[in-house]
């Protein structure tokens, strides 16, 4: 049977060694250190005391930025960014179509409307030059997401927000440890914000956090959702608020503080590996037209990592669909799935195509700022053509970290070996 036979079809799998990650996000010594805690009796630390000022101080000292500020969740790290920032009622925040519902659903919250914006095609990151159609007097932020750990072009944004006197949030969950230009992602906005939940390259199980420079919008975040913290917590004794919150509880818990304090400490060798795997995979993929790696801009190091995400062009493939290309794949050994950020919801659509969102006004929940849609706002550009295009044209592989260099290369020849074989025979039933 020659090797080039598709294994759907009854040919030998490309991907000889079994596929098994060896990098284990929960240790020991996090373990013992929780049991210690639970030894004398403590499970919380309302005023942001021990462990969390430490890990505070740490992630900040990743970022180059003043302070951080530890939630229970990437999503209320993002929330408290936007109210710190001033979102509220009759404004708006712009935000990617192509980013997890979680960089739009907070604005929301706060009673504003997230408005959509394209793409860049080759970075899968915002568009400047679209975000700035799309900026209007109602504008109060821009939120730039580094999706998959790939930073965005913040030299960029940031000249848009001051030209046009807006705030630049970034959602950077998938990114810790990851640069631009030499300066840490996460320190280029008014306050950066990070995931650190379950599979992220720093976990805690659930637990995020913000960084700031400002001290204003770190005592804004702090009275959000951290009572217990907010008398002696501030920085700049912004709020006369007692020892209270405004009613929120986004305080982190000790244990995942614990847990992710463990991950932060080994953040530099993920990135390593994942770095060194994906160079890899991209070196095994080169001149491939049918399977090709996302791009990162000049003077962009991508970290974090969550996922490896690869553009498919079925143009090279035998027009095969983006599905019908995965599952020879997956047959042929390769750990491989459709991107699941094009695909939100249970009818598989893109953010902006969301009813929560925005694009039915007749689903919007009562009281809420939604109905307006990507393209709502008289003269606002309509659409976001590059996401929409993209939909059907993304992959995912889990971020290799510590796995067989051989299993990578073997990886990237199954993909060029399905992609050879799809350009020959268009039609499946062969």
């Amino acid at each position: 049977m020659p090797a080039t036979q598709l294994a759907i079809h009854g040919g030998p799998q490309a991907v000889r060694s079994p596929y098994r990650e060896r990098w284990r996000r929960i240790r020991w010594p996090e373990v013992l250190r929780i049991a210690r805690c639970m030894l004398r009796d403590q499970n919380t630390v309302a005023d942001g005391s021990g462990p969390i000022a430490d890990f505070e101080r740490r992630f900040a000292a990743l970022c180059g930025t003043r302070y951080a500020l530890a939630t229970n969740s990437g999503t209320a790290a993002l929330h408290s960014a936007y109210f710190a920032l001033g979102v509220g009622p009759g404004t708006e925040v712009i935000v990617p179509a192509y980013t997890f519902f979680a960089s739009a659903t907070p604005v929301l919250q706060c009673g504003a409307r997230p408005v959509f914006c394209d793409i860049d095609g080759r970075t899968l990151t915002a568009d400047p030059a679209d975000v700035e159609k799309r900026i209007t007097p109602r504008t109060r932020a821009i939120c730039v997401v580094h999706v998959w750990g790939n930073p965005a072009a913040m030299d960029a944004f940031v000249e848009i927000s001051r030209r046009h006197g807006v705030a630049l949030v970034e959602d950077a969950s998938h990114a810790p440890g990851a640069s631009y230009l030499g300066r840490p992602i996460g320190s280029w906005g008014d306050i950066g914000c990070f995931s650190l939940q379950g599979t992220k390259a720093v976990s805690g199980g659930e637990l995020g956090v913000a960084v700031t420079n400002d001290p204003g919008h770190f005592d804004r975040m702090l009275a959000l959702g951290h009572c217990g913290r907010t008398a002696r917590g501030q920085v700049a004794d912004t709020l006369a608020i007692d020892n209270m919150s405004l009613g929120l509880k986004f305080r982190p818990h000790l244990y995942a503080i614990l847990l992710a304090a463990g991950s932060l400490s080994r953040l530099e060798e993920l990135n390593r590996r994942r770095r060194h795997n994906y160079r890899i995979l991209c070196e095994g993929l080169a001149g491939c037209e049918a399977v090709r790696p996302v791009e990162s801009l000049p003077g962009a190091e991508p970290g974090g990592l969550l996922e490896f995400i690869l553009r498919y062009e079925p143009e090279h493939a035998g027009g095969w669909n983006c599905g019908a290309f995965v599952h020879a794949a997956r047959a042929e050994g390769v750990p491989i799935a459709v991107d699941r950020y094009t695909r939100a919801g249970s009818r598989f659509r893109l953010l902006h195509e969301s009813p929560l969102l925005g694009a039915a006004p007749d689903a919007a929940l009562p009281g809420s700022a939604l109905g307006e849609g990507v393209g709502g706002a008289p003269g606002r550009p309509p659409g976001v053509p590059v996401a929409e295009r993209l939909a059907d044209r993304l992959m995912t592989l889990p971020a290799f970290t510590k796995v067989p260099e051989r299993f990578v290369r073997q990886c990237a020849r199954a993909l060029r070996k399905v992609a050879r074989v799809a350009a020959e025979r268009s039609d499946l039933r062969r």
